[in-house]
């Protein structure tokens, strides 16, 4: 259940290698690091940390003792630590715009996997088969949804800033090529060609009804939301070969993987990342531990306007 990475962090956030003198084991409930007024405990670094070995280990990876053992866990402590800062990032403004997984929620996907697997106990025999348990699968989920959350939130008002740019006089091709997170039609300016009826048909019904609703030479009047995302669509004409249209997407999907993370959203971690740094709202206790602020910086390359920039950091 090892989360997936944001790129570009690992240096900023590296551990020292094993192999210095054994030490006292901390508390479970001391802080491996603070993120603006919320502390990330031993506990659940060690939750995540023990899941990712498990998934190394069942992969075939370094076991201990062998050839790139250490160094390999120097680098998987990094990236554990890494996930949950930027995790708790998100939880903080999940929070402040009142979007936080409540423990309602994660019981209740909890309670789904279990109906799934046949029942509460044949989940925890699975999960265990695994190298997991409850609480690491709870975990997964509350960081799953936090994420969820907070992407369709700024999806949502990235979108209906490009709407307002267009309606200001902004060039529907322009825009489509710096910011439209269709990796076809972008580079042309946001046009799909011409969509028969049977493609339509085959494809997201809310997109087909969007484009269908419209007359010629107009565009949605508000964006469409569609399993892809939010879409500003643009009826050109319609032919007996069918529909020419033109769209800008931000994505959203709503069959949800961080994997597939849009890089404007990245990038707004990231930019998030930097402000608690330059706000010295974060700290990492680990000893060995480089501190993230010291190479943390906004990229300064979003359009304005364009990429929400998360609130908990105005908000100290």
């Amino acid at each position: 259940m090892s989360r997936p990475l944001l790129a570009g962090l690992v240096a900023a956030l590296a551990l020292a290698a094993c192999g210095s003198s054994p030490a006292p084991s901390p508390s479970p409930n001391a802080p491996v690091a603070v993120v603006g007024k919320q502390s990330i405990p031993r506990s659940l670094f060690d939750l995540r940390l023990n899941s990712a070995l498990t998934a190394v280990e069942q992969g075939g990876g370094p076991t201990p003792g062998s050839s790139g053992y250490d160094a390999m866990l120097s680098g998987l402590r990094a990236d554990v630590l890494k996930s949950l800062i930027i995790d708790s990032i998100i939880a903080q403004e999940d929070a402040f715009r009142h979007l936080a997984a409540s423990d309602a929620d994660v019981e209740k996907e909890v309670q789904a996997d279990a109906k799934s697997a046949g029942g509460q106990s044949q989940l925890e025999t699975q999960l265990a088969e695994a190298g997991g348990s409850l609480d690491q699968l709870r975990d997964a989920i509350r960081s799953r949804i936090n994420e969820q959350r907070l992407e369709d939130e700024f999806a949502k008002e990235r979108a209906a800033s490009i709407l307002q740019q267009l309606q200001q006089g902004g060039d529907f091709a322009t825009l489509a090529k710096q910011l439209s997170d269709d990796d076809t039609s972008a580079p042309k300016g946001g046009d799909m060609g011409v969509m028969s009826d049977a493609t339509l048909d085959g494809g997201d019904k809310t997109f087909a009804a969007a484009v269908r609703a419209l007359q010629p030479g107009r565009r949605v009047a508000q964006p469409v939301r569609d399993v892809a995302g939010y879409e500003i669509v643009r009826l050109d004409a319609v032919t007996p070969a069918g529909h020419a249209v033109h769209r800008i997407l931000v994505a959203a999907p709503q069959t949800y993987t961080v994997k597939e993370r849009p890089a404007w959203f990245e990038q707004s971690l990231l930019d998030a990342l930097a402000q608690y740094c330059s706000n010295d709202q974060l700290q990492v206790m680990i000893s060995g531990a480089q501190q993230p602020c010291s190479t943390a910086a906004p990229s300064g390359s979003a359009s304005p306007g364009t990429s929400p920039s998360p609130s908990a950091t105005r908000s100290p």
